[in-house]
């Protein structure tokens, strides 16, 4: 049976007016709460009201009156690497759930792509935005840094991930830390031939804070470091790589890979081929997605705070957007290491 929206006063799409009658309050008052303003006092019990009505009625704002009526466009600019990820989808969807519940929308831009190629941000910054928030832009964040006041010194911006610029606000994740942990489960688990497991056309396959804690930790053991590139990561281009260093006779004990979707194609391609995922060969991954608690062998993995970074992220930036004098709003969350049985004995 079809669900049905009610819409008495209009049968087209829901007005603001619409929202204000379901939640029994001025259209003024569900204004505010959208625009996530937080200078005037409305309590969560009357926020809560306006949001249950807005999915109520499937309600979504109308950009263009909005930018008529305010002279703003209601955009918010989200930079990012787009190259395939699970990690940026979910972070991705935590971010576009966040704005949901506003009036402003998200127009997203391949950072990394344009600088790569045009050593500029001429064509991202030509989107007309009320503020921008940069997700792990490893390769142009430090030039954005440097150059934002010059570029675009009325527009708010923030960084986050883990790849942040110190000259603005940012929510950073401090990798360097994950990987630490995730090395010292590894040796105290008994594994001494660990290797390092990235995409060969990674910039970060020998550098990156994550290898830089895998050196140290081999060093500081006395053992050799090792790296597998990886020609891509599905499981079969995972396998290959896998499979040629196992018949060289360099069979690994373990494996930190460079994230979570490396650490699924190797479980499943190690499995393939009738190695036991955790008793024969550990892995460790990073990031946390959600992929890694389903799996057959769950696999242990850094866990990154991407709803904490994402909530602190949004709410440094509309901060700035309200105040652009605001303080700079700096913080570095720190990632769980959850240990699985990829990584039992």
């Amino acid at each position: 049976m079809y669900s049905t929206r009610d819409h008495s006063q209009n049968l087209g799409r829901p007005t603001r007016n619409d929202v204000a009658r379901e939640a029994k309050i001025s259209g003024a008052t569900v204004s505010r709460v959208l625009s996530g303003r937080d200078d005037i006092p409305i309590s969560a019990e009357t926020r809560a009201r306006v949001i249950e009505a807005v999915e109520r009625l499937g309600y979504r704002p109308n950009p263009n009156a909005r930018a008529l009526m305010t002279g703003k466009s209601g955009l918010v600019g989200f930079w990012m690497c787009l190259q395939y990820s699970r990690y940026r989808s979910q972070v991705l969807d935590r971010m576009r759930t966040l704005l949901g519940h506003t009036e402003l929308a998200m127009a997203v831009t391949d950072i990394d792509e344009e600088y790569h190629w045009d050593h500029c941000f001429t064509r991202s910054l030509r989107v007309p935005v009320e503020g921008i928030i940069a997700f792990d832009a490893s390769d142009s964040i430090e030039a954005l840094g440097h150059s934002y006041d010059r570029l675009a010194p009325n527009t708010p911006f923030v960084s986050m991930g883990s790849y942040w610029s110190s000259a603005k606000s940012y929510v950073g994740t401090d990798l360097k830390s994950g990987a630490q942990d995730a090395m010292d489960h590894l040796l105290q688990t008994g594994r001494r031939r660990i290797s390092y497991l990235a995409p060969w056309n990674s910039d970060l396959i020998d550098k990156g804070v994550r290898y830089e804690a895998y050196v140290e930790r081999m060093s500081a053991a006395g053992l050799v470091c090792d790296t597998i590139s990886a020609p891509g990561v599905t499981s079969a281009l995972v396998g290959e790589a896998l499979e040629e260093k196992m018949a060289n006779g360099r069979t690994p004990d373990a494996l930190l890979c460079m994230n979570d979707d490396l650490a699924l194609a190797a479980s499943v391609a190690l499995t393939r081929i009738g190695v036991k995922v955790g008793p024969d060969i550990a892995i460790v991954g990073f990031d946390g997605i959600a992929e890694t608690e389903d799996c057959p062998c769950p696999i242990t993995t850094v866990k990154q705070p991407i709803d904490e970074m994402c909530e602190l992220a949004f709410s440094f930036l509309k901060t700035q957007m309200k105040d652009p004098r605001a303080p700079l709003q700096q913080q570095i969350l720190k990632p769980t290491l959850v240990i699985r049985a990829s990584t039992a004995g």
